[in-house]
């Protein structure tokens, strides 16, 4: 699939259709293949995407938002023929999504966003902390460490989701992982008038994420109207955690813009 920055992967489930596809968009520092156990859940055409700097994507910025990942997401709908689409996505893939519904309100039909934010807030030192020990530790250790930190306490000991983090995590440069960090959590999108969406939008969260706990899903769906459910005992990767809970909130979130078509 033709990008920006070079070709994005992606991986297909079922025909696509130009209205009506659910495109996937995965956490920072994981990749497509996370969205796995959903996709092949849903009974319905699923594209999901790897990011710029993620999975089988280019290792190339600009890492950012506007300018960046949510053009990467603009190009598979091109490339894919799809006129709109349903997105869902996790952490930052659901702050893409939801820039997207404001930036390019004719393609998007509904919004789900899993453990997501408008912005964290985190402050330049923290990011330059993470950097730092990122460098330090390398990639795989780093990330070794993190997982089990940011899965709920039910999952820190599972095999499969530990193992597909790992796994979406992949062997990346610690410059390109870098990048993305500073862009990621410095990322803000409130500026970008998310009052004035009009489709359907979804923010869930897991009461164990330490990422974006639920506070950050309540200011989503303050913000655009949207619906907050809390996902108890998950933590930031819910798409892994609970996928078939995952699956039942974004059917009644698409059931819902369909209704209202």
């Amino acid at each position: 699939m033709d990008g920006p920055v070079g070709p994005i992967a992606v991986d297909v489930f079922g025909e696509p259709t130009a209205d009506g596809t659910v495109v996937l968009v995965h956490p920072i520092n994981t990749a497509a293949l996370v969205w796995d156990p959903v996709a092949e859940l849903l009974d319905r055409p699923v594209v999901a995407l790897d990011l710029r700097g993620h999975g089988r994507s280019p290792m190339t910025g600009p890492f950012a938002i506007e300018g960046g990942w949510l053009d990467d997401v603009v190009a598979v709908l091109d490339g894919l023929g799809l006129n709109s689409a349903h997105l869902a996505g996790g952490s930052l893939g659901g702050t893409i999504s939801l820039a997207a519904a404001a930036l390019h309100p004719e393609r998007v039909r509904s919004v789900a966003c899993f453990g997501s934010t408008l912005g964290v807030g985190v402050p330049t030192e923290a990011i330059e902390a993470m950097v730092t020990e990122l460098e330090t530790k390398g990639t795989v250790r780093y990330f070794a460490d993190l997982g089990p930190q940011v899965v709920g306490a039910a999952s820190r000991d599972d095999r499969f989701v530990l193992a597909s983090l790992a796994a979406a995590v992949g062997a990346r440069d610690t410059a390109v992982i870098a990048g993305i960090l500073r862009g990621a959590f410095s990322a803000d999108i409130r500026h970008l008038g998310l009052s004035g969406i009009k489709v359907p939008v979804l923010a869930a969260t897991g009461t164990e994420d330490p990422t974006c706990p639920p506070e950050m899903t309540a200011e989503i769906a303050s913000v655009t109207g949207g619906t907050a459910v809390e996902l108890p005992g998950l933590g930031h990767l819910p798409m892994l955690e609970q996928p078939q809970r995952v699956v039942e909130l974004l059917l009644q979130n698409i059931t819902q813009s369909e209704a209202a078509a």
